[in-house]
């Protein structure tokens, strides 16, 4: 080896060797903010068993690269500079609308997996004399199929997924409530629009309150049809304008797009609730709108956080209905809690995500809980990503 092999050979080694010290040294990262997903974990032993590990530990590689984030942040910078409808992980459209990428369609075997443990927890329910109710939610990405650009052609995936979910589900067993079909035939695309978050991935306060009286007009409630609309004519609604919102796509893009959003909300006045989270007593602020007393604040801020769901509990008894309910939820299902807990007398709320630190199964949850009803509400885009997590931490 010659001198001027070593003078490129050895700064070339030593960034490959740095950047190995520098990913052994830092803590591992859980979330990433620019692709708004969970990273790779360091493989366990389980890897080995199952002849994974070497695949594993690539994917937790990637992920963990030092200045990972940062180098992805440069990209999407570069990208919108240079007014590109594609930047990153989303389609930038007019007026502002930012979108997501829609997901791959689900295998035979996934489909199979996710309705077979949804079947196993309404068996459960059902021999335990409780109602089930699968719920799903209407994700942006699929009712606002209007907005994206023409050569977009994986528009129907989503569509795609959940007819072939609900069909694998057993009818007798659970109820299938399904929102997106609702929306698309109810609404045309400009009252779509006014329901959804230009620069987040959720709905906003009104587009829960729309989908909510849907799904309350088809479940069994032992109310009429008037009680139930007499009920709902008590809300008003309230756009809240005192300080800025923080779109969860926005802010994976660095906060490229320059537009002022506000969250609303549908309420009655004069409710009065009780809050437990996990059997302690809480205060009303300690649960919902956290972010109250903030300069901004994001949608998780505004409505609920996973993290004051494991295991909500709210009481009502002036609510209208006198049942009692569990919903497994997602983040799509945050506006709606006020909206429970104004039809339901008690409430019980639980997000897969952050429920490690509770020690049960789902089944025991459902046997520890007093509920008449239980319910899944997921949304359409991201259902099988919720269900991974409860198989992951155990339905039996």
């Amino acid at each position: 080896m010659n001198k001027r092999s070593k003078y490129v050979i050895a700064p070339f080694l030593g960034i490959i060797f740095g950047f190995f010290a520098i990913n052994i040294i830092n803590p591992d990262k859980n979330y990433s903010v620019a692709e708004n997903r969970n990273l790779e974990k360091m493989p366990t032993l389980d890897s080995v068993k199952k002849g994974t590990f070497f695949s594993d530990y690539e994917k937790y590689y990637n992920d963990q690269f030092p200045l990972r984030e940062e180098m992805i942040s440069i990209s999407t910078k570069s990208e919108a500079a240079l007014n590109k409808t594609e930047v990153g992980n989303y389609y930038l459209g007019e007026n502002n609308w930012i979108l997501g990428k829609f997901p791959k369609i689900l295998t035979s075997d996934q489909l199979e997996s996710y309705s077979s443990n949804i079947d196993e927890l309404a068996k459960i329910s059902k021999n335990l004399g409780k109602d089930v109710y699968y719920t799903m939610m209407p994700h942006k990405t699929n009712i606002l199929k209007h907005l994206y650009p023409k050569y977009v052609d994986n528009t129907k995936n989503i569509d795609i997924n959940r007819a072939s979910f609900e069909s694998s589900l057993d009818s007798k067993l659970t109820k299938y409530i399904d929102m997106d079909e609702f929306f698309l035939d109810n609404f045309n695309e400009k009252e779509l629009e006014k329901l959804y978050f230009k620069t987040d991935h959720h709905w906003n306060g009104v587009g829960a309150y729309e989908g909510f009286k849907m799904m309350a007009s088809n479940m069994d409630l032992g109310v009429s049809k008037e009680s139930l609309k007499n009920h709902f004519d008590r809300y008003k609604t309230i756009t809240y304008t005192k300080k800025e919102f923080i779109g969860s796509y926005n802010q994976n893009l660095d906060m490229l797009v320059k537009e002022k959003e506000y969250p609303s909300y549908a309420y009655i006045e004069d409710a009065k609730y009780e809050y437990l989270l996990n059997k302690n007593v809480k205060k009303e602020e300690e649960i919902l709108a956290t972010s109250r007393d903030k300069n901004e604040w994001d949608y998780g801020g505004a409505y609920i956080r996973g993290a004051q769901t494991n295991i909500l509990e709210i009481k009502n008894k002036d609510a209208l209905v006198d049942k009692k309910i569990l919903v497994f939820r997602d983040s799509y299902q945050a506006p709606t809690t006020w909206l429970f807990a104004d039809l339901f007398s008690e409430v019980e709320i639980v997000d897969p995500r952050n429920i490690d630190k509770i020690d049960k199964t789902y089944e025991e949850i459902i046997k520890d809980s007093n509920s008449d009803i239980v319910m899944f509400m997921y949304n359409s885009s991201g259902f099988d990503s919720m269900i991974d997590k409860m198989i992951e931490k155990g339905i039996k």
